[in-house]
């Protein structure tokens, strides 16, 4: 270091402290180091909350540090050429800092209560379950838990993150470090996907290599302990742990049906825990290109996004088709696969690329309108078999009428909010099936 070496302690455990009060300030800095550095997360955290370790750290690691918080605060006090000699800030770059022993599978629970061979019961303490989430063999399954935020990035495609509530979180921690949260029981998977496997012997539960581990409740609980770890590396706490071996469908079952803290969306409940034959076909339709990430799972429907929802897709085809064996469910799945990849090309500004500004002129914007559009296919269907011609459908959706000023629909759709909404879909399956008989006829 420079001469000055003795003053950047002093200044960094100031910087610290101000820091301490900026919680969004340090998660960039450390995802900054993270990322840069390979610090293991949590240090940075841990270092805000007790800033007289800066004591504690090498050369180096102060140097590494110093440059971390300036890059991202752009805090002219502690750039590094103010404390550090030339070779030093040279290394910075190239430096990484050494890591602990690494968390891995094969990973074992002890002690283990054996339910069943597939369901089990133990205990973690924090420090435990916040290193599972860190080293990234606990992980964040969309497909079992709840709602994930999208975004649409510049190239077009959906993106999904987690949609943890920070005022839930923040409430947790502040229970926690009153020591009035008590023990809750978080819900683990280990998936059966034919990779995952386990072994129970002696009161040891082991999850061996390739094992896929999901948590399916509690993502608030285990965001606060990780934040409280953080922190404090010795905290206190432990957490019960319910830990299934399901395959996905399974488990999202399971979901459904589990009470939680922040409740689950009616439509994400039907989701996940729905049995009816059109909910299957409904979850088939969304993995289809043209239908993907674009039906959306909870009930209010992202206009810049989705197209409709689960509930209003599933329900219509149960409804309208009337399902009543597995025949019938490829049928319908083949049938509707080929309308809407057929539907969705021939009027994609309508339905995706211009949807929110054509909402503004016409019906067959609306995510309630594929209550109608479910209604042509099985008219269709009746006609003419699986074997429909596809040209049909733009020759009958060209000869209905969805115009907000003129449209018949108005006096049906303008009740929306006031009229049941069940009511409203039974309202527009009716017009449009006789709007079809007339043009097909």
């Amino acid at each position: 270091m420079k001469t000055e070496e003795k003053n950047i302690y002093e200044v960094l455990s100031e910087e610290l402290s101000s820091i301490a009060k900026h919680r969004n300030q340090q998660r960039m800095i450390e995802e900054y180091l993270v990322e840069h550095h390979e610090m293991m997360r949590g240090t940075f955290i841990e270092l805000v909350a007790n800033p007289e370790k800066v004591g504690f750290l090498s050369t180096e690691e102060l140097a590494v540090i110093t440059n971390g918080i300036h890059t991202v605060t752009q805090n002219e006090t502690l750039f590094v050429k103010n404390y550090f000699d030339l070779n030093t800030i040279k290394a910075i770059k190239y430096f990484a800092f050494s890591k602990p022993e690494e968390i891995a599978f094969p990973y074992t629970f002890s002690p283990v209560i054996r339910v069943t061979n597939e369901d089990y019961l133990t205990a973690i303490s924090f420090k435990d379950l916040a290193a599972l989430a860190n080293s990234g063999l606990l992980t964040y399954n969309f497909d079992t838990q709840r709602l994930a935020k999208k975004t649409i990035s510049k190239t077009g495609k959906i993106i999904k993150k987690r949609n943890i509530k920070n005022a839930s979180v923040s409430n947790i921690v502040k229970l926690m470090k009153e020591g009035k949260y008590n023990p809750s029981t978080l819900l683990f998977n280990v998936l059966v996907d034919g990779n995952s496997s386990i072994s129970f012997n002696s009161g040891e539960l082991t999850i061996h290599k390739e094992s896929t581990l999901n948590i399916i409740d509690g993502a608030h609980r285990l965001e606060a302990v990780i934040r409280i770890i953080e922190e404090d590396p010795e905290f206190e706490g432990y957490m019960n742990i319910d830990l299934k071996h399901y395959p996905l469908e399974k488990a999202q079952k399971l979901l459904a049906i589990t009470n939680t803290v922040n409740p689950f969306d009616k439509t994400l409940t039907k989701y996940y825990g729905g049995e009816q034959y059109g909910q299957e076909i409904a979850k088939y339709l969304m993995t289809i290109p043209v239908l993907h990430n674009r039906i959306e799972i909870k009930t209010a429907v992202d206009k810049k996004i989705s197209i409709t929802n689960f509930a209003i897709l599933s329900e219509a085809i149960q409804d309208i088709f009337e399902p009543e064996n597995t025949k019938d469910r490829y049928d319908i799945q083949d049938v509707l696969k080929k309308f809407y990849e057929y539907l969705i090309p021939s009027y994609e500004s309508e339905l995706v690329k211009n949807r929110i500004k054509n909402l503004e002129s016409s019906w067959i914007s609306h995510h309630n309108m594929h209550v109608g559009f479910i209604a042509i296919a099985k008219k269709l269907y009746d006609r003419y078999g699986k074997d429909f011609p596809v040209d049909k459908i733009v020759a009958v959706i060209d000869h209905i009428n969805f115009n907000k000023v003129s449209s018949p629909l108005n006096d049906i759709m303008g009740g929306q909010g006031k009229t049941n909404s069940n009511k409203v879909k039974s309202q527009i399956r009716e017009f449009i099936e006789s709007q079809v008989d007339n043009i097909l006829d």
